[in-house]
């Protein structure tokens, strides 16, 4: 297969639409999120990945579980082997 698997460690914007005190709000932080997956596509403002996948008799590939990140989120990927 041409596309590589990752381990992709990102953070991922947290939001609450209750009502908070000012403490609450000063230890709210952002999540570090992992996925695993195939990278789709790469550039320098996404990544496009997809984690499960199927081909069809005629060698057709359709995607599974796909996702896009903003690269300006994602702190490490790395190559599974």
């Amino acid at each position: 297969m041409k596309y590589k698997k990752y381990k992709i460690t990102w953070i991922d914007p947290t939001g609450d639409s209750g009502w908070h005190s000012a403490e609450e709000i000063d230890e709210f932080e952002c999540e570090d999120c992992v996925i695993e997956a195939y990278v789709y596509y790469k550039d320098k403002k996404t990544v496009k990945t997809f984690a499960s996948y199927s081909i069809s008799k005629k060698g057709e590939m359709t995607f599974g579980d796909v996702n896009v990140l903003p690269t300006a989120t994602i702190k490490s990927m790395k190559v599974i082997k």
